[in-house]
């Protein structure tokens, strides 16, 4: 195998996994952090939110100055700013400024998660670029295994060590800067990008995807990757190893799942999978306010993995068929911006919520009764796609 081969992987998997990083290995340490800085219920979910938040406003100028500049010269200032501000945390005890901290980090990672997307494009032609973009969701799906149980160990020891994980970031847009050499540009320029987006969201089963993908989003940082550490805390024993145990049994079954995406789609229709998927999730949903053993709730999340491991493929696969070749670009980046507003809007609505009717475990409870009806509510707007036309 080639050694530039192997190298390219390697940084876009690197990427990848930053991309994540910044989520997936705090929410274990949320209910420490609330105790620690004596935050509420309902306010702590921002730690996840206002992370999430500037991805949707600069996702998409990133990709027209990596358009623009070159991808080296967008993804190193943005592992640098991420690794910077993310790694402040760990010296944060005030809760106000470790908001302004993640908001900040979170302005540096809402490029890598769509530029590593686009090297692929960039380095891999014909069958090897599918090849890799499956690689690469096994490589997140194994991080989003992982990484919140490293996160969960080390907020074991205070919750402030998880924010150390981002100084890696800096160590690789070191080897980025020294080590890569990335094609040469494709030329395109921002005026002619704006037009593509424009005429990208003409067609309307392309806008009921994004709400499809939105409101799974909504769901999934709302209920799952926010809440259940804190009903483990309030139920169960406060352990944030087991809150990184339980979360990462949801994504070992996603990764799994994904793996037999394609011979899904040979057996049943994409509108049929969201049927499956989201009576999975939704059930899932309900099935965990009625779990009386911390242990047990591996089979909620299990049922719930299972779903979401149909639903995110499901989705990238109806945006690549509906979008036009010229516009596959544009489309993605949306994409991965409606995503990105319902990783801010889901704790932000759960909060309120918990605002509204306290934060015992009943109202725990409500958030997941909500967010079950919420993923029928999605079944159905999955459904408009296919009244007209077969995909």
């Amino acid at each position: 195998m080639p050694q530039n081969y192997v190298k390219n992987i390697s940084i876009i998997f690197s990427i990848s996994i930053m991309a994540i990083l910044g989520i997936v290995s705090v929410t274990p340490s949320l209910p420490y952090i609330a105790a620690d800085l004596n935050v509420t219920a309902d306010r702590i979910g921002l730690v996840v939110s206002l992370f999430a938040l500037p991805g949707i406003f600069f996702t998409p100028v990133y990709g027209v100055l990596a358009d623009k500049y070159g991808r080296k010269k967008v993804l190193i200032p943005s592992l640098i700013v991420f690794g910077v501000f993310g790694t402040a945390g760990f010296f944060v005890r005030d809760f106000n400024l470790l908001l302004l901290f993640r908001f900040i980090s979170g302005m540096g990672a809402a490029s890598l998660g769509a530029l590593n997307v686009a090297l692929i494009g960039d380095l891999f032609p014909g069958e090897a670029r599918g090849k890799v973009v499956g690689y690469n969701n096994s490589a997140l799906n194994f991080g989003t295994t992982i990484v919140p149980i490293a996160g969960g160990m080390l907020a074991k020891i205070h919750w402030n060590y998880v924010f150390l994980l981002p100084v890696l970031a800096i160590a690789l847009a070191g080897f980025i800067l020294f080590s890569f050499r990335e094609p040469s540009g494709s030329g395109v320029k921002p005026v002619s990008y704006f037009k593509e987006f424009l005429k990208a969201v003409r067609d309307y089963k392309i806008l009921i995807v994004f709400l499809v993908n939105v409101l799974v989003y909504i769901i999934h940082f709302g209920s799952v990757w926010t809440y259940i550490p804190f009903l483990i805390e309030k139920k169960f024993l406060s352990s944030s190893v087991v809150n990184g145990f339980v979360l990462a049994g949801l994504s070992l079954t996603a990764s799994f799942v994904s793996v037999f995406f394609g011979r899904l789609t040979r057996n049943m229709s994409q509108g049929r999978i969201f049927v499956y998927s989201f009576v999975l999730t939704s059930s899932a949903l309900l099935a965990v306010t009625f779990i009386n053993e911390w242990h047990l709730l591996y089979l909620p999340m299990i049922i719930y993995g299972a779903g979401f491991g149909m639903i995110l493929p499901n989705i990238q696969t109806l945006v690549i068929t509906l979008a036009p070749e010229n516009q596959r670009g544009a489309l993605v980046s949306i994409n991965r911006t409606v995503s990105l507003l319902g990783q801010f809007l889901g704790p932000v609505i759960s909060g309120f919520i918990l605002y509204l009717s306290g934060t015992g475990i009943s109202s725990i409870y409500t958030l997941f009764y909500f967010y079950s009806v919420i993923g029928v509510l999605a079944l159905g707007v999955s459904q408009i796609t296919f009244l007209k036309r077969k995909i």
